[in-house]
């Protein structure tokens, strides 16, 4: 077990070493990605569109609320939408060395864990330039980080592995994530969902996560012991059930893919 953990670390080390390579800038792209993405919104939403929303006292507060969902979003999704199709791009792989299947999907998780964290950092950053207030409340960020990719990891687990069964699931699962981005207070507040679908609130497994984010980010608010609770849970037991079906499943996907 210890070795095969140690192996995925390597391999995330690796596929992180590789993603950008023969680009220009290289792994500075984990840099950029992000800086351009909140760069954009940034300038569209509060200067463009002069969208101000009036939660605090600061021009860029729709920015402020838009930002830390949105790069929580990215982390989640591209999990999601790498390990849906994890065994089929590994497969080669996973024929030729005798190494358990988790081992390539750790590596997946781990990768994206690290953007993310590198992503966050420049979130931070930009509240610095806008000259929001940065407390203790922001180290909340490191433990709901870590669970919202546990849960992002068990839910890609489950996907991938009924995946080889239904290959239209490759094609459903990011249709799926498209509505579920729509269906997330990210880009508009979660009023305007509440008022009249409160429903779509409350079943939305990832809401829980964005409302922490939002109340760091924008209120410096430390989460409430009952998201705590709500995120723990639903992170560990995704968690377990995506454990419970790897092991009645990955024997026959050995056998399909």
């Amino acid at each position: 077990m210890k070795h095969n953990i140690l192996l995925a670390f390597d391999f995330a080390k690796r596929d992180f070493q590789e993603r950008y390579v023969g680009t220009g800038f290289g792994q500075l792209w984990y840099f950029i990605s992000p800086i351009i993405t909140i760069f954009i919104y940034t300038v569209i939403f509060s200067d463009f569109m002069k969208m101000k929303m009036n939660i605090i006292d600061n021009s860029y507060a729709y920015s402020i609320y838009l930002v830390p969902g949105l790069l929580a979003w990215t982390s989640f999704s591209t999990i999601l939408m790498r390990l849906n199709t994890s065994f089929f791009e590994k497969a080669n792989l996973i024929k030729k060395i005798n190494v358990p299947m988790y081992t390539f999907e750790l590596a997946i998780m781990l990768t994206e864990l690290f953007t993310f964290c590198i992503a966050m950092l420049l979130g931070i950053g930009f509240l610095l330039l806008v000259h929001q207030p940065i407390t203790w409340t922001f180290l909340w960020l490191i433990p709901i980080m870590l669970l919202q990719t546990i849960f992002a990891f068990g839910l890609g687990v489950i996907f991938s592995l009924f995946t080889p069964f239904f290959k239209d699931l490759k094609e459903i699962i990011p249709i799926v994530v498209q509505l579920w981005f729509w269906a997330t207070p990210i880009i508009y507040i979660k009023t305007m969902l509440a008022n009249k679908y409160p429903i779509l609130l409350t079943l939305n497994p990832f809401y829980y996560f964005v409302d922490i984010y939002h109340n760091i980010f924008v209120y410096s608010q430390a989460p409430s012991y009952s998201s705590l609770l709500i995120v723990f849970l639903e992170s560990f037991i995704v968690l377990i059930i995506a454990a419970y079906l790897y092991k009645k499943m990955v024997p026959t996907i050995k056998d399909i893919i």
